[in-house]
């Protein structure tokens, strides 16, 4: 991410749909599944097209973090990946040591969303902080609390389950391993293995970001990469809500 749910039943149903075509494991599974990129401005310009032309059908770009960042590179990115035809999705770096309601209003100012059929959902990135405390010095009930504030603002404002981006380390150490939010899209991240693991209460992922030093036309550098739980339809599916 910056290097500075489905609903249950929609989720389980898009994977019930993968099985029937038998690519719910190994190398079938990756082969169908629709693929993709995050990027912030770390990432500098990116050249969407080659983004496109090189197999990826979706791309996560930073948008904020925390209470007064605004990645400068957000409009052009953003605008870039739906021009080039990826579905896209705008995400916030939260920084729980502060106001979940400002951030969040504010992340979704930025952004902007609108249920076009190629804007996903609204993500939230709940990883360690890079600057300070562990945890932000909140025990689990204060950072469930501060999680629910933010994705129940999401919901209010775009009438969308905000995605959750986190790793299966922040979330043990800093939620308790919490179950409370299984109707928001899990994003995991969770590199060098074959499947990412099972955390909280969600039956799977919905994204998996599988490594942070892809390679991808159109991107200088190395680039953090996914997987969608499903084929390019499904993700389609996914995005219309």
């Amino acid at each position: 991410m910056r290097k500075q749910l489905l609903g249950r039943n929609l989720l389980t149903a898009v994977a019930a749909a993968v099985a029937v075509l038998g690519l719910t494991t190994g190398a079938a599974q990756a082969d169908a599944q629709a693929l993709g990129i995050d990027v912030s401005n770390h990432n500098g310009k990116v050249d969407f097209e080659k983004v496109k032309k090189d197999g990826r059908d979706f791309a996560f770009v930073l948008a904020t973090d925390g209470q007064s960042f605004t990645s400068d590179l957000f409009d052009s990115q953003y605008s870039g990946a739906g021009k080039a035809g990826l579905f896209r999705a705008g995400y916030h770096f939260a920084r729980p040591d502060g106001s979940a309601a400002k951030q969040a209003s504010r992340f979704l100012e930025v952004v902007g969303y609108r249920n076009d059929g190629k804007s996903l959902p609204p993500v939230l990135d709940m990883e360690a902080n890079p600057n300070g405390a562990t945890c932000y010095g909140l025990d689990h009930g204060q950072m469930k609390e501060w999680i629910s504030t933010f994705v129940g603002e999401v919901r209010k404002q775009t009438g969308r389950e905000a995605i959750i981006y986190t790793s299966p380390s922040f979330w043990k150490e800093c939620t308790g391993n919490s179950k409370a939010f299984e109707r928001n899209p899990l994003w995991i991240a969770e590199w060098d293995v074959d499947q990412p693991s099972r955390i909280g209460g969600w039956p799977e992922y919905t994204f998996w970001q599988y490594s942070d030093s892809g390679s991808v036309d159109g991107v200088s550098g190395a680039v953090d990469v996914n997987r969608f739980n499903g084929g390019v339809a499904d993700l389609e599916r996914f995005a219309k809500g």
